[in-house]
């Protein structure tokens, strides 16, 4: 599983380690909320040991509100007009991208999943109780219990979840990758380790402007290793993204 902020290439990693895992003849699902097509195009020509899926946040909300209305028959008018007006929250997409999550770590038994993003952290602390967040948030009884409650000791499990917390080399995103990785160790998830994004680091440059950034990236990669993470990826910059 590939987390961090905006733009620091989650999804291009993701689709790199789903390649070279199929590459190997390895079962993979690589499991996106990115477009796609950009998924498609990155990852190239889908073998028959490659498969690719989307969460699609629009199908996940429409789903999850019929399969809770569905669930309300017996209510009254009033209650189901109060149902109604719940499932217009702003936290709707969040529960449903949720559970599209969950369903999808549920599945990951026989296959190598690869999945691009993730539940914030703060929504992963949820899970500590998660019983009462399957039962009240999800408002679904016992529907999906086995997925939701199943989820928080699977991501603890470092010989089933491998968590990569990714970045780019500069202070802003370290930063924010460090008060992820804050999050996650509230909840009990210790994270593989960090991939760092187009690094000059490991390339040679002669460019003036190259040379400056590559001498600032040291900063922040000694800033990882030295507080952050015992395990660290450096991936070069590539023109071109990824490959």
């Amino acid at each position: 599983m590939t987390l961090g902020k905006g733009g620091v290439g989650k999804t291009s990693i993701a689709v790199m380690i789903a390649r070279r895992l199929a590459e190997q003849g390895l079962p993979v699902t690589l499991t996106t909320t990115d477009p796609a097509a950009h998924v498609h195009d990155a990852v190239g020509q889908v073998t028959d040991n490659l498969v690719v899926e989307r969460i699609n946040p629009v199908e996940e909300i429409e789903r999850y509100r019929t399969e809770v209305l569905a669930d309300a028959a017996h209510l009254d008018d009033d209650g189901r007009a109060l149902l109604e007006e719940d499932l217009r929250s702003p936290c709707i997409k969040e529960i449903a991208v949720f559970q599209a999550f969950a369903r999808t770590v549920f599945k990951a038994d026989n296959r190598i999943t690869v999945i691009d993003t993730a539940p914030t952290g703060h929504t992963i602390l949820l899970l500590d109780a998660a019983q009462s967040y399957h039962r009240e948030v999800l408002k679904r009884g016992d529907a999906h219990s086995e997925e939701v409650t199943g989820l928080l000791p699977r991501l603890r499990d470092a010989e089933f979840a491998r968590l990569l917390i990714c970045t780019l080399p500069e202070a802003t995103p370290v930063h924010e990758a460090a008060d992820l990785q804050e999050d996650l160790a509230r909840a009990g998830i210790k994270p593989a380790g960090w991939v760092v994004n187009q690094s000059l680091t490991p390339l040679e440059v002669t460019d003036p402007l190259l040379v400056s950034r590559r001498k600032r990236e040291t900063d922040y990669l000694n800033e990882i290793t030295a507080s952050h993470s015992d395990v660290m990826y450096l991936l070069p910059w590539q023109e071109g993204g990824l490959h």
